[in-house]
């Protein structure tokens, strides 16, 4: 027996609670954990795929505790705890993570369909406190892994608890380098990332030292203007266009119509719409689909008076003049739920900017595409956001069909929470200003800003004529090479062109290179 396998055999198995890994894919990854020493002894998810192979079926975890993710995200606790023996949180431990309630409040915001109210939402947020409390402080595992940054109301105190517990935590986080991820221990920094760029500072790598995916991505960027595959507009219309329509469209008609199904379908389709339908909110909420559709159709209005009001405002942009361009995030999302920090009120960063720009700049603020016909996008916005911002003598909204590329071309920098526009800037060799936590702050030519003070000191570098150093920027991508691992989530975006995998091969591959990473970092000494 080798010394690993001996070593596995000797030490006592690594308990570890999970959150989402629901899909087929992923759930094969937590099996091929399970079978390396790792206990799974908690499990929180629920996406079809799990309910099926996972939660109804003990056979393949039979010492695990299943709970539905829609049932946590409403307060239930799952069927095997008991939570009697449980004690009410108390005023100082409260007041240790009112960071956390604020921000759990957002969240719950965001998935609210039943208009809870605002005490209700307190109230709830010291059940969660209590509940995951509970449940850490009994079962004492290990480590948690989450599928990504936590940015559900429940699954974000689970991550600010276990923080306070001293409890080692495992996210995996999404790149805006398709088919790269980092594997973080916390929301708001890159440790491994961090280490590498500090072992690689005095080197100078070429292109050629990068991997060929890395390598790719880079010279595209430089030269091909094309947005993220999930902002592209076609993309959005897929997603969206069904979900407030009652009746299918005139061209699917015709098409059962020649294909003699028409009868068929419409049968089928009428019993869909009086299929319930269980989806997260703060209450639990199940409604037949008929119903969902009527609300979608309510927040699509909302939706279109945003919209509205934007284009009220908005004013086609001077290239001659010099000006800061701001990439608005939708919302809500993580992006800036968790890692936007106090400027998931974006309106803040604009201010900022405003507040300190040369009198001869100008500000140019473009929406994202998706705000207008996102999923829970209406919560969003508010009437009169579009207006608040236009009211700023050096503020400017412009249309949203401006292409980004020529907004970066001709700006001065690039501002934004943690989206992938100051990132694009960068390649392009234009300094820019980011506001949240995101894994490009450590490039250089990224400044990030906090207050006026911060915002102060990069626009007096940024006017003084400061461009980014394209050695350190390749420096910085062997350093990212280096950090991060090949995969991905889901197979959301596996057909897009933006999963630029030259080292995976398939869906197997892709497990394997998962399930290596998270293995590393679960038996990592801290």
């Amino acid at each position: 027996m080798n010394n690993k396998k001996l070593k596995q055999n000797i030490l006592p198995k690594m308990r570890i609670v999970v959150f989402d890994f629901h899909s087929k894919m992923m759930i094969e990854v937590i099996r091929a954990l399970q079978s390396r020493s790792i206990k799974i002894i908690y499990w929180t998810a629920g996406k079809r795929d799990f309910m099926n192979d996972a939660f109804e079926n003990k056979e393949m975890f039979p010492n695990t505790i299943f709970h539905n993710a829609d049932d946590a995200t409403s307060a239930i606790p799952a069927r095997e705890i008991d939570v009697s023996s449980f004690e009410p949180v108390g005023r100082n431990f409260i007041k240790q993570l009112l960071e956390c309630e604020l921000r759990s409040l957002l969240m719950m915001e965001s998935i609210d369909r039943t208009s809870v109210s605002l005490m209700k939402k307190v109230r709830m947020y010291h059940g969660y406190l209590k509940y995951w409390y509970g449940v850490l402080t009994i079962l004492k595992p290990d480590a948690i892994i989450y599928n990504d940054a936590p940015h559900k109301s429940y699954k974000y105190i689970v991550y600010c608890v276990a923080k306070h517990l001293g409890i080692k935590q495992v996210m995996l986080r999404n790149t805006q380098i398709g088919g790269r991820m980092f594997l973080a221990d916390d929301t708001e920094d890159y440790k491994t990332l961090q280490r590498r760029i500090k072992v690689n500072e005095d080197k100078n790598f070429t292109l050629d030292d990068l991997s060929i995916d890395v390598k790719d991505y880079y010279e595209k960027q430089k030269s091909v203007d094309e947005s993220p595959f999930y902002a592209r507009s076609e993309n959005i219309k897929k997603r969206t266009r069904m979900m407030s329509r009652f009746l299918p469209s005139i061209k699917t008609v015709i098409k059962n119509i020649k294909n003699l199904t028409f009868l068929k379908t419409s049968y089928l389709y009428i019993r869909m719409l009086f299929t319930k339908r269980t989806l997260p909110s703060i209450e639990p909420f199940r409604r037949p689909v008929w119903k969902i559709k009527l609300q979608e159709k309510k927040w699509k209005k909302i939706k279109d008076e945003f919209k509205n009001e934007y284009m009220k405002h908005q004013v086609k942009p001077d290239y001659s003049k010099k000006y800061i361009y701001v990439a608005l995030q939708r919302q809500p999302e993580r992006s800036t739920l968790t890692d936007g920090d106090v400027f998931v009120d974006q309106i803040l960063m604009i201010d900022i900017l405003s507040h300190v720009i040369p009198s001869d700049w100008v500000i140019y603020v473009k929406e994202s595409q998706i705000q207008w016909t996102g999923p829970r996008s209406h919560a969003g916005r508010f009437k009169g956001y579009t207006e608040e911002i236009s009211r700023k003598d050096n503020v400017y909204v412009v249309p949203i069909e401006t292409s980004t590329f020529d907004l970066i071309k001709n700006s001065q920098t690039v501002a934004g929470v943690t989206g992938s526009p100051p990132w694009e800037a960068i390649l392009r060799g234009k300094p820019s200003i980011a506001f949240g936590y995101t894994w490009y702050v450590y490039c250089d030519g990224v400044f990030v800003a906090h207050d006026v003070e911060s915002a102060k000191r990069a626009l007096e570098k940024i006017q003084a004529g400061f461009t980014p150093d394209q050695q350190k920027i390749i420096n910085f991508l062997k350093a990212f090479d280096e950090s991060t691992i090949c995969g991905y989530r889901d197979n959301r975006f596996k057909d897009g062109d933006d999963l630029n995998i030259k080292l995976i091969k398939d869906d197997s591959e892709n497990i394997k290179s998962i399930t290596e990473g998270l293995y590393r970092e679960l038996t990592r000494e801290r």
